[in-house]
This record gives structure tokens, C-alpha cells and sequence, in this order.
């Protein structure tokens, strides 16, 4: 029996060691700390899956009082049995501490204290089994090995090596050796299905922990995977504790398997008879005597007893195989149409060269001698431009500098090319990307639409392979850069694994209005030089270098109204010229199209006291005790506000409608002041001014907001999901420290 023991060790070491050289190493991916459903509660951050810990503290305390009971209500039979379930008792009650603790701020350094206390569960579990299914004085001593093993798989990981190879063994090796024990090994005591009840709520949890988002889909965020596996999960010490209760020492120890061997011939025996057969998959019936023991602590089971007899009867083992199989076809299922996480790995924004600044005072002179303009269209630009927030840096393309301007195809293309080419490069330089690898392509430019296409012009450039998915969008206006992202999250539902490019510009060389109709002339004051490129991601070995994930977005398109339709337009005026018109009532426009698309992306970020607050406040409305309604904090869900920099008027009407302070519009505000209205490519240079300040951290969700023709209203919220170094070189790095300008940008 030693040499045997000697042997079962030398085996098990040996492939500990070969399972570490063979297999690589698992380091703690920082996208585990992402958990669906992180909304705020009475003031408790990420609440629900807090609250959802205290089940463990509850039948963790109910277990360390039973096993001390002063009638010995457990009736150990064994020396071992009570350090042992004391051991997995106090695992339990401490899971809810330690978890708690975590979900507050999740983080590594959490981790440690919610992967504690489980650890000491599962090796107490490991060594309660030993004792009463092999050899009680080995499984004694075993527990404190056991604990030991576990301690040091949470340093090895955490102190050293960042690797979980060790812990994943401690976790996942007693959830297969355990079952199969229960099934294989004769039991010393009656009962032993308890333990399959309680491995499958286990496997049901790991389901749940893994389909985490999905399930908050399907609830409509009401309830995440994640919350619904801490319950689940403890309904493990649940049944467990309920077995200790009702069991009693088994007079023939006989194991499952052979129970159900049994069982299962004698029912193929009746098959050919007319009468009905109850194929148990327990060999011991419940002792009624239990339940009628002294006390108030047995009549306490008495109500849970009689479900589970109602279920023992109903559960034989063809339903058992039968829910087993129905689980498993879940699981797959599941990782067949898991949602796809889109990762931004990074982004790239064009920085014009000094030499193409236009200073106001310039613009200005520059329209007076092209001898285009009457008087009074001249005044009304230069109105316009003095109002409109835009500083001296912001910078139109060469050909717009010459008297008179110049516009042509030839010029769109040069500017289009120096925009797109050096971004692309950039993005591509800095991350050590082939071109090749690149899956999916999508472009948007509103007005300057060539033949071949700009993603044909970028491909031939940059030599992309053959079968790269290409798409050019256009006429959608400034709010094109988000339905690109849109596009590319719909293509990624169904393309694995992809690498995407996004391109966001508009051409100003070919789009100069010179006419005299008064909404046309707005559009030569406020759009300037700019573009940028954004690279995302659905593979999985993104998501550690990648600087955001997408969380959600929203579409809103108002063109079935005429006002809203017609409130920006290209359009040929009285005398044949081409213009884009703005209506007046476009901030009014822009205001309902917000509205809207608010009214949807609410329900999904904000936390519940503000959706509360509202719904108290519709109410009242409607009741007539209430003559506004109240609009949401959501500062409570957002840290920082990106909206579209299309002029001082819609950076207001936002801040007036969100009442957001004008702090939050800062990076609006100085967008709009240095590069001016850049279309679609606003935000990202909106984003880069948040981390080049160094106001990005880990963890911050950002609402992008654009606005664009048609008309649109497109809300994006991205997660930071990594440390944002605040000197990394972008379009704000040269002179950050100039913003932002106090009286341009506030006031």
C-alpha cells in the first residue's frame, strides 16, 4: 500500500511537470475585470454583483453553526469530517467577503481575495472526500497540504510569475475528480446525489460567468450572467448543506454507478409491460425520522425536504442524461453565437503643417481679394467666422490659400491623399501592422465620392491583399465616422477573427459655395482640414494592447420628417451653383434627434437610481404635478463627453439639453478651436485632447455624440481598457499645454 502511494504521487507530480513544460503560460487578461453589468446601486459601484455575494455569507454562517451544534446535528462519523467541513464552511462565508471586496473595483489586486476563499473551498472539498471515500487518516492530513497547494497557486500567479496554470488545476481538477468520485466510489453515507445536485449548479454557474453579456442582452439589462452565477454558485454549499442534514451512514455501500446499473436493467426488463416504473437514482430512501428529530432545527428542512422528494421523483437518471444533454447543446450554442467584442486598438488624427494655418484675420482677407463675394455676403462670413469658436491654428488645404481659391478633382485628390496616406502610415508604423493583414476597409468622405473608390485608392497604396472587405460611404455627413464604426461591428458579428481600418475626412479643396444664398455660406466658415484612422479589432489576442471596447451604439435617422430631412442639404442654388444649405432650425433639429437616441441609450448606462428618478418624474408629468421632466446625471455614467464639433451652437444645444456643465464640453470646445469643424473626424481629435491631458484612465467610459444629414443622431460609449500613457505623441502633443484658451473655448 505505500509503494502504491509512493507511485499515485510520483505519477501525479510527473504530470504536474509535464502539463507545465508542454502547455503555455496563462497570464490574467485585464479584460476579465469587464464584467456586462456595471451599474450603481445606492451609491455601491457595480452593485448587483456585490449584493449577489451575500447567499455565501449566509450558508457559509448556517454551516459553521451546524457542524457545532451542541445534538451534533451533522452526525460526523468520522475524526476528520468536522475540520474538514469547518474548513469549507469558513471558504464559504469568506467568498462573499472577498468577492464583495473584488466587484467593488475590480482589479488584480482584488482578484487575490476573491480567488481565496474559493481555493480553501475546493481543497477542503478535495480532502473531505478522501476521507470518507478512500482512507480517513490520509484525508485528515491531507487538508493542510491541500490549503497549502492552494495558497501557493494564488502567489505563483500573483507574486511571481503571473501565470494560472496552478490555480486553473486547483479549480477545475476537483470539478472532474469529485463527480466522478461520487458516481465511481461506494459512499459511506446515504444521500451521495447531493453532490451531482451540487456539481451541476457549479457547471450551470461556470455557464452563466461565461455568458455574462449575452445574458444581460437577453434580460435587457436587467440582470447579468455574472450576478445570476453568484447565486447559482451558492446553491452548491445549499445542497451540501442539505445533505449533511438529512444523511445517515449507509448500512451497504454501494456505488451510483452501480445503483444506476441496476435501475437502468430492471427498467429495460418492463418494457414490454403496461405499467409504470420509477427509476430512482438513489438506493436509499429518506429517513422521515430525520425530519422529525427534537428541536426547531430539523423542522426547518422540513418544507425544502419535500421539494426535493418531489424532485427525486421526477429526476431519474434518463431525465438527468436528458438535462445534461440539454446543457451541453446550451453551452455550445452559446460559444456559437457568443456576441463579438469590438476592440479600438488604436487611432491615428492628421496634423496639418504649420504652413497651411488659417488665421482668421487671413480667411478673412482671403475672401475680401478673391472678388467673389458681394459686400454683404462678406460681412455675413466674417460675422460668422468671429463667432463661430474656430481659432488661428485650424488649417485648410493649399489649393483653398490661393486667390481665388482653387477647386478641382485633381486638388480633392491631393488633399485626400495627404490626409489618409499619412494617418494610415502612422497607425500602421507605429503598431508594426502588414497591410496584408488587414480584413476589413471602410471609408467615409460625405462630398468628394471619386472613381476608383478612396478604400480602392488606399488598397492600391498600401498594396492590401486581394480579398480585403472594402466599403466607401458617403453623403451621410458628419456623422459618418460612427456608422462606419456601426458597419464594421456588423460585419464583425460575422467575420471572426478580423482586423478593421476605418477612415473618416472631409474634402474642403472641391466644396467652396460661391454664391450669395445665406444658408449655403455658413459651410465655407466653419469645415477645415482634418481626418483620421481607426484600427479595431474582434481577436481575441487584441484585447490586452487594445486602448478601448466598444459597449454600445446607437442610431437614430430622422429623415421620415420633412424639417429634419431637409435641415442639411446639397443643393443647387439660383444662379446653378452647388452649395450645402443649413437650416436655421438645425440646433432644434439636432436637440429632438438627441432626444431620441437618449431615450434608448439611457435604459443601457445609467444607473438605476437616475432611471428611477425619471420614471418618477413621467409620472408626475402625467398626473399634471409636474411641468418638466427630469433629466438624467450622466455624469454617474460617463466620465467624458466627446460631442461632434460641428460650431459653438451645437456644443451648447447639447450642454443645454444633457445640462452638462461646460467642462464636460471642454474637449468639444477646444477641438472646435484649433482643428475647427473637421466632419466626421471631430471626436477622435476630441479624444486624443482627453488623453494627451491625461484625463483618460482605466476603466473611464466616454459617450461620443455626432450629428450629421439626413438627419442622424449617432451615439458611441467606449471603455478605456488599458493605461493611457498622457505622453504619447498625437495631433495635441506639440502644444497641450497651451489649452485650453480661456476665452475662446469657455466662453
Amino acid at each position: 500500500m505505500k509503494k502504491r502511494t509512493i507511485y499515485s504521487w510520483g505519477a501525479a507530480t510527473v504530470i504536474f511537470l509535464v502539463l507545465m513544460i508542454v502547455t503555455p503560460t496563462i497570464p490574467q487578461s485585464q479584460a476579465y475585470h469587464d464584467f456586462a453589468d456595471q451599474r450603481t446601486f445606492f451609491g455601491i459601484p457595480n452593485a448587483l454583483n456585490v449584493i449577489s455575494n451575500f447567499p455565501f455569507l449566509v450558508i457559509g454562517l448556517i454551516g459553521l453553526v451546524l457542524c457545532f451544534y451542541p445534538d451534533d446535528y451533522f452526525r460526523f462519523s468520522l475524526r476528520g469530517e468536522k475540520l474538514g467541513w469547518t474548513c469549507f464552511f469558513v471558504g464559504v462565508a469568506a467568498v462573499a467577503f472577498g468577492s464583495s471586496y473584488y466587484h467593488l473595483h475590480p482589479d488584480d489586486a482584488r482578484l487575490v481575495w476573491d480567488r481565496l476563499p474559493m481555493t480553501i473551498a475546493f481543497t477542503s472539498i478535495m480532502a473531505i472526500f478522501v476521507i470518507e471515500r478512500i482512507d480517513e487518516h490520509k484525508g485528515t492530513y491531507s487538508i493542510v497540504p491541500l490549503l497549502l497547494v492552494g495558497l501557493v497557486s494564488i502567489l505563483y500567479w500573483r507574486q511571481f510569475f503571473d501565470d494560472l496554470r496552478p490555480y486553473a488545476l486547483v479549480q477545475f481538477v476537483p470539478c472532474i475528480v469529485i463527480p466522478l468520485m461520487a458516481i465511481l466510489l461506494p459512499p459511506m453515507y446515504t444521500h451521495s446525489t447531493y453532490w451531482l445536485w451540487a456539481a451541476g449548479f457549479y457547471l450551470l454557474a461556470k455557464v452563466e460567468e461565461a455568458a455574462d453579456k449575452p445574458i444581460y442582452s437577453w434580460t435587457h439589462h436587467i440582470l447579468s450572467g455574472h450576478s445570476i452565477k453568484h447565486v447559482c454558485a451558492a446553491m452548491v454549499p445549499v445542497f451540501l448543506t442539505l445533505m449533511l442534514a438529512k444523511r445517515s451512514v449507509q448500512t451497504e455501500r454501494i456505488s451510483l454507478y452501480k445503483t444506476w446499473k441496476i435501475s437502468w436493467t430492471r427498467s429495460r426488463g418492463k418494457g414490454t409491460e403496461e405499467e409504470s416504473f420509477e427509476c430512482t437514482y438513489t438506493n436509499v430512501a429518506v429517513e422521515e425520522a430525520r425530519l422529525d428529530q427534537p428541536g426547531d432545527m430539523g423542522l426547518s428542512f422540513r418544507f425544502i425536504d419535500q421539494v426535493l422528494l418531489i424532485s427525486q421523483t421526477f429526476m431519474s437518471f434518463p431525465h438527468l442524461m436528458i438535462i445534461s444533454a440539454c446543457l451541453l447543446i446550451a453551452v455550445f450554442s452559446y460559444y456559437s453565437f457568443k456576441p463579438t467584442h469590438i476592440y479600438l486598438i488604436d487611432f491615428s488624427c492628421y496634423q496639418p503643417p504649420d504652413f497651411l494655418r488659417s488665421p482668421i484675420a487671413n480667411f478673412i482677407e482671403h475672401l475680401n481679394l478673391s472678388g467673389i463675394f458681394d459686400r454683404e455676403c462678406l460681412d455675413l462670413q466674417q460675422k460668422i467666422l468671429e463667432r463661430s469658436g474656430i481659432g488661428d491654428d485650424a488649417c485648410v488645404p493649399v489649393t483653398v490659400h490661393e486667390i481665388p481659391p482653387h477647386s478641382s478633382l485633381s486638388a480633392a485628390r491631393e488633399e485626400t491623399h495627404d490626409i489618409l496616406f499619412t494617418v494610415v502610415q502612422d497607425l500602421f508604423s507605429k503598431h508594426k501592422i502588414d497591410p496584408k493583414s488587414i480584413d476589413i476597409l471602410v471609408s467615409n468622405c460625405s462630398l468628394f465620392c471619386p472613381s476608383p473608390s478612396i478604400t480602392s485608392i488606399i488598397i492600391n497604396k498600401f498594396g492590401m491583399r486581394s480579398n480585403v472587405k472594402s466599403f466607401s460611404l458617403s453623403g451621410m455627413g458628419c456623422s459618418a465616422g460612427l456608422l462606419s464604426i456601426n458597419l464594421v461591428k456588423d460585419l464583425m458579428k460575422i467575420h471572426g477573427g478580423s482586423l478593421a481600418l476605418v477612415l473618416s475626412m472631409e474634402a474642403v479643396s472641391p466644396n467652396g459655395y460661391k454664391g450669395k444664398c445665406k444658408s449655403m455660406l455658413i459651410a465655407n466658415t466653419i469645415f477645415r482640414m482634418g481626418g483620421a484612422a481607426i484600427l479595431l479589432s474582434n481577436r481575441e489576442q487584441d484585447k490586452d494592447k487594445a486602448k478601448y471596447k466598444l459597449q454600445h451604439l446607437v442610431r437614430t435617422h430622422l429623415g421620415s420628417d420633412d424639417e429634419s430631412y431637409e435641415s442639411v442639404m446639397q443643393e443647387v442654388d439660383e444662379e446653378g451653383l452647388v452649395g450645402v444649405a443649413l437650416s436655421k432650425q438645425l440646433v432644434k433639429v439636432a436637440s429632438k434627434a438627441l432626444k431620441i437616441n437618449v431615450v434608448e441609450l439611457g435604459p443601457r448606462v445609467l444607473p438605476y437610481s437616475e432611471q428611477l428618478k425619471y420614471i418618477i418624474s413621467f409620472i408626475k408629468r402625467k398626473w399634471g404635478k409636474q411641468n418638466e421632466m427630469y433629466t438624467p446625471n450622466f455624469k454617474k455614467a460617463f466620465e467624458h463627453f466627446c460631442i461632434h464639433a460641428g460650431g459653438r451652437a451645437i456644443i451648447e444645444g447639447v450642454e443645454k439639453h444633457l445640462k452638462l456643465e461646460k467642462e464636460d464640453g471642454e474637449a468639444s470646445r477646444t477641438t472646435l478651436y484649433r482643428y475647427g469643424n473637421t466632419s466626421s473626424s471631430s471626436l477622435w481629435y476630441e479624444m486624443q485632447y482627453l488623453e494627451a491631458k491625461g484625463r483618460m484612465k482605466k476603466g473611464d467610459r466616454v459617450w461620443q455624440i455626432g450629428f450629421g444629414s439626413g438627419f442622424k443622431a449617432n451615439s458611441a460609449v467606449w471603455k478605456c481598457i488599458t493605461k493611457i500613457d498622457s505622453r504619447e505623441k498625437n495631433a495635441w502633443s506639440d502644444r497641450i499645454h497651451l489649452y485650453p484658451v480661456c476665452g475662446d473655448v469657455s466662453g
